[in-house]
């Protein structure tokens, strides 16, 4: 911090310009300057940008966004408040990258920006940017290794695209993504068929959609085969999707397995077939018949050495999966 500047004499001359003054205890008709006192908050943010006391700089942000809702002007409002939250963030990327002891209180600053934010879209009936922006914060989430907190807003940002499927596809595909990092198999498999059947009834003539279909397709099959639930318990949705890995049912499939490649088909019939069976061995001969498809992704090669560990004895929480899976079919319900 600069000592040629008295902050705090700038920070008494800014609150000057809020305080309404009094004669003998009685208020005089002088109303607060909330348009000067917003503009000077931020000329004093940027004057802590510049000598990186980044915390005061987001704090002087958050009293301008104050200043602007008293002149109910909702824009500059919002802006101050995603400007000193990502201020918030970014001091705490710095925090984690250098691996120093963070108490975290910025992310706390920052969500509860981000929730003024959001309840300021929410007023002007803004759906899909308050949806951007917990996106945006569950990606921040994520790179801060938050996981818990990142996959609920994931969950969270989903229902703010139910007309914009581009969009709602790739939160979809970071909640799974983050449901198998943190060994969530359960309620990947769920959000993986969740994605699945909102794709079959939108978009089924668009070949991208398509190659999308097989790709979450194949996913689900090896979710299936690394928790194996109980027959008796497997959902009539899960059981279809794994007879349909079949010869004698393959020219009958729809969407998606009849897009994937004969040979490929061939492939995962057999791999399904050896898990089945326990034949580690054969499993290991298919891996690098597996790994020569282009319709093979890096996740697909991920949850196939998690099957293989599987089969070699590690344990999975097969009945966590039962449980869940045969009281609800609504991804929404794991939030």
């Amino acid at each position: 911090m600069d000592p040629s500047i008295d902050h705090i004499e700038r920070l008494r001359t800014i609150y000057n310009k809020l305080k309404k003054v009094r004669f003998g205890g009685v208020v005089t008709s002088r109303k607060p300057k909330y348009a000067e006192a917003a503009l000077d908050f931020q000329s004093l943010s940027r004057q802590f940008r510049q000598e990186n006391c980044l915390e005061y700089a987001g704090l002087c942000l958050i009293q301008s966004s104050r200043c602007f809702s008293e002149l109910k002007s909702s824009t500059s409002e919002l802006q101050m408040l995603l400007e000193a939250a990502s201020i918030f963030i970014e001091i705490e990327l710095q925090i984690h990258q250098s691996n120093t002891l963070s108490y975290h209180e910025n992310i706390s600053l920052a969500l509860s920006t981000y929730q003024l934010a959001q309840k300021n879209l929410r007023d002007q009936n803004e759906r899909y940017l308050a949806g951007l922006i917990t996106f945006q914060v569950a990606l921040h989430l994520e790179m801060l290794e938050k996981f818990q907190e990142s996959e609920r807003l994931f969950s969270m940002a989903i229902d703010s695209f139910q007309d914009l499927l581009a969009i709602q596809i790739c939160v979809y595909q970071r909640l799974i993504n983050i449901r198998i990092d943190n060994d969530k198999f359960n309620l990947a498999l769920q959000t993986t068929t969740t994605l699945i059947e909102r794709l079959v009834k939108t978009s089924t003539n668009d070949i991208s959609y398509r190659r999308l279909l097989a790709s979450y397709d194949i996913l689900r099959l090896f979710l299936l085969l690394i928790l194996q639930p109980h027959p008796q318990r497997l959902r009539a949705d899960y059981a279809k999707a794994l007879d349909a890995y079949t010869w004698e049912v393959y020219e009958k499939l729809n969407i998606p397995t009849s897009y994937l490649d004969e040979t490929l088909f061939y492939l995962l019939q057999s791999i399904t077939l050896a898990v089945q069976a326990r034949d580690l061995k054969h499993i290991d001969q298919l891996e690098y018949d597996l790994n020569q498809q282009s319709q093979i992704n890096s996740r697909h090669i991920h949850l196939f050495h998690i099957l293989k560990q599987k089969m070699s004895g590690h344990f999975i929480d097969t009945f966590k999966f039962d449980q869940q899976t045969s009281t609800t079919n609504n991804v929404t319900d794991y939030r």
